[in-house]
């Protein structure tokens, strides 16, 4: 018996491709952030990876270079919210001479680590992948610098109104710097 061909839809050829491809995608970022997270301290930020990522444009089929690119770039634009929240609550008023200053040097940290994450970018961009590492922890440095000054600040224990800020900006920074640490391995 001869085998016969069966025509199929092409609206439906495409939505399986399309479906495929997806689930693909998913798997190579989910993959990604596991192998960039795994044996380490870091391994919880794994599902913070793989969301970071999944939800910016471009990581579909990315592969781990393209991740890095993408972390990196995502971090960029965290630091640069990071400063115009920190002008906002400046604006806002309301702080003690304290919090002034502790607003101040968070916001002059950001601002560094904004001129240093671009240095990371062209170090990525250009494969000096040890000159990238040693720029993201200077970038890392911006947010923990943060919290220590209103720690210092709130020294009757109120909390930092940058809190969520910088724990994002440090998540996004060591996610990115794995991700690159794993195109090392």
């Amino acid at each position: 018996m001869a085998a016969r061909l069966v025509p199929v839809p092409p609206f439906l050829l495409l939505l399986v491709l399309a479906g495929s491809r997806a689930a693909l995608a998913s798997e190579t970022v989910e993959q990604i952030c596991a192998r960039a997270t795994s044996g380490g301290a870091h391994s919880d930020l794994a599902p913070f990876c793989v969301a970071s990522l999944q939800a910016a444009p471009g990581s579909d089929g990315a592969d781990a270079r393209g991740l890095a690119t993408i972390a990196t770039n995502l971090t960029l634009a965290n630091y640069t919210a990071a400063v115009a929240t920190i002008k906002a609550l400046e604006r806002r008023g309301g702080w003690s001479a304290a919090q002034r200053g502790a607003l101040a040097t968070c916001r002059a940290r950001y601002i560094e680590a904004l001129n240093v994450v671009h240095s990371a970018v062209h170090a990525l961009a250009a494969g000096r992948l040890q000159d990238y590492a040693a720029d993201m922890a200077v970038v890392g440095k911006a947010a923990a610098d943060c919290e220590d000054a209103f720690g210092a600040a709130n020294a009757g224990g109120g909390a930092s109104p940058l809190r969520k800020v910088d724990e994002d900006a440090v998540n996004l920074t060591t996610v990115a710097t794995l991700i690159v640490r794993s195109l090392e391995k």
